[in-house]
């Protein structure tokens, strides 16, 4: 046996991956009340039993358990994997180094694990078997006992290929369905990708140790990644790795990514790349435009534009019978781009005249005498002051101090009126205006109503009121429906000095193509009232969800490299 050198050899990589599986295992020891005991007995009881085969079958050059011996060590790296998650995976994490050497030891089990269990198999142990007291016999079955071996090579074969799926997918490649219609037209809903992560810095789960980041992100690129509206705290790693890996090992089929609420999570996301590091952005009226530290002129990004897709009646018309949302008919889209222009062409040194004309009217109007009680200032929200504007004229006309805020509410802006804004901080302070001008005309009309006794029976008819309440419908959907969808504002925000800010270094700002079916990074998932022009101390406020943030590039997860389904759309993305 001291001339096999086949032999030699085999039970110095042996040895080294034993003693790498024992390390791992002492290393995968907690002293915390939670599932990571289970990790550490796990480790601990299947590297001895992976040791005690091994160990016999080569000390003793006994043969009888060789089979017992490869599927243990094949099986190695996979449970010790598991380990290391479930290691993780408790109320409190590990360090930097302490992920590293045992990440590393991993590695050495991996490899040293296929390398030791290829050459044992028969027609392959030829050299190293050469010279054992008792040599591998190779069993024969019949009957039950051949049906029964048979089946548990099958499920063996299938255990150990999800395995190495698994490893393939966190760390090469991973499958992935689309399950929104935010990247309409690129992507459609359940198309299926193949998203390329070896380049991306993929991690091993729960720890920051993984490959480095190869990839040289641009705008236009095509990304997955992390939600981060869920955050990444703790506890919600824990859940989204233990489902990812359920979901993997399932061939997805059984996802267990939900929220609070039972809601599958909408994690990992799709999007592309709009906004780089060192930029400063601002979208309005669709238009992203794109400032640096090197220029403070804003310009509009023709990447994004080439990708944005705002009218989806207009994409071919193959893909329109496959898309189940139109957020816009294409009179509807029409209308929208009627209204923009509207906003624009807003005069608001008319706009001046007109509030001072409004404030005037009512004060000849509003009662003077008899006054009943206090009055209240009403809620702000835009679609509240439409909904309640006959309640809040009457008592403006006849409480205290109605008609003084209604002059305060029409007139606040004006002070601000010529302050230099953006792109989209202009267009808001504008819409702001707008909606008190024409809640202003409609308060005046009901004001004359009610100082000249006309039944409020006959008020519906009115061709004048008709007329501003249609300016207000108009106002309130593209206020509620359109406006964080459509825009957004100044970002990252300057400071309070007003000095611009950019997206720092290994950032990225991301967008889905389906700009009014997408909530992404400019937005988050809770609305609140938000002011329409911060300037005007008594602005009309919106139910906003516009919240924007960059994520770092350590939560993409891969680049969309091919589209394998549906087969009449196989193709490179």
């Amino acid at each position: 046996m001291e001339n096999n050198k086949s032999f030699s050899a085999y039970k110095l990589k042996c040895y080294i991956n034993l003693s790498a599986a024992i390390l791992f295992s002492i290393l995968s020891i907690s002293f915390h009340a939670d599932i990571t005991i289970l990790g550490f007995i796990i480790a601990v009881a299947y590297t001895a039993v992976t040791v005690f085969f091994s160990l016999k079958m080569i000390l003793k050059t006994d043969g009888t358990h060789i089979m017992k011996v490869i599927k243990f060590t094949e099986y190695l790296p996979y449970v010790l994997f598991i380990c290391f998650i479930l290691r993780r995976a408790g109320v409190s994490g590990t360090s930097f180094a302490y992920d590293l050497i045992t990440v590393i030891l991993w590695f050495i089990i991996f490899v040293l694990s296929y390398l030791t269990t290829r050459c044992l198999y028969p027609k392959k142990n030829e050299k190293i078997i050469q010279g054992w007291s008792v040599a591998p016999k190779e069993t024969k079955y019949k009957g039950i006992g051949k049906v029964i071996f048979e089946l548990v090579d099958w499920i063996d074969a299938f255990c150990w290929s999800i395995f190495t799926v698994l490893i393939f997918q966190i760390f090469v490649m991973q499958l992935y369905e689309i399950p929104s219609e935010s990247m309409v037209p690129t992507f459609l809903v359940k198309d299926r990708v193949f998203v390329s992560k070896i380049d991306c810095g993929p991690k091993f789960p729960l720890t920051d140790v993984g490959l480095p980041d190869f990839r040289k992100y641009k705008r236009g690129d095509t990304i997955v990644l992390r939600n981060p509206h869920y955050g990444f705290d703790r506890k919600s790693e824990v859940k989204t790795v233990s489902s990812q890996l359920i979901y993997m090992l399932s061939l997805m089929t059984i996802n267990l990514n939900k929220d609070e609420n039972g809601e599958m999570k909408a994690d990992p996301l799709v999007k592309r790349i709009t906004g780089l590091p060192g930029e400063q952005l601002v979208m309005q009226d669709g238009t992203l435009y794109v400032r640096t530290k090197d220029s403070d002129e804003f310009v509009p990004s023709a990447i994004d534009a080439k990708y944005a897709t705002w009218n989806l009646n207009a994409v071919h018309p193959k893909l329109k019978n496959k898309i189940q949302h139109y957020p816009l008919s294409s009179s509807d889209y029409q209308k929208m781009l009627d209204f923009e222009e509207e906003r624009r062409n807003f005069d608001l040194n008319v706009a001046e005249y007109n509030a001072n004309e409004i404030v005037r009217q009512f004060n000849q109007l509003a009662y003077k005498e008899n006054l009943n009680g206090t009055f209240t200032a009403p809620d702000l929200l835009e679609f509240n002051l439409f909904r309640n504007i006959q309640k809040i004229t009457v008592n403006m006309m006849s409480q205290n101090g109605g008609a003084a805020w209604f002059e305060k509410f029409m007139t606040s802006w004006i002070p601000s009126k010529n302050n230099a804004r953006d792109y989209y901080s202009e267009s808001n302070y504008k819409l702001n205006v707008m909606t008190k001008i024409t809640f202003g005309k409609i308060v005046v009309r009901y004001a004359q109503f009610l100082s000249s006794g006309i039944s409020a029976t006959t008020w519906t008819n009115d061709a004048e009121l008709q007329e501003y309440y249609s300016m207000a419908e108009d106002l309130n959907w593209y206020i509620q429906n359109l406006l964080d969808q459509r825009n957004m504002p100044l970002f990252p925000a300057n400071d309070s000095n007003g000095n611009p800010q950019y997206i720092p270094k290994d950032c990225y700002f991301m967008m889905g193509d389906n700009r009014f079916n997408s909530l992404d990074l400019r937005h988050s998932y809770d609305y609140k009232p938000s002011a329409l022009a911060f300037e005007d101390p008594v602005s009309v406020k919106y139910d906003s969800i516009m919240e924007p943030q960059y994520i770092n590039k350590k939560y993409i997860i891969g680049k969309p490299a091919f589209r394998f389904w549906p087969a009449g759309r196989m193709g490179k993305v």
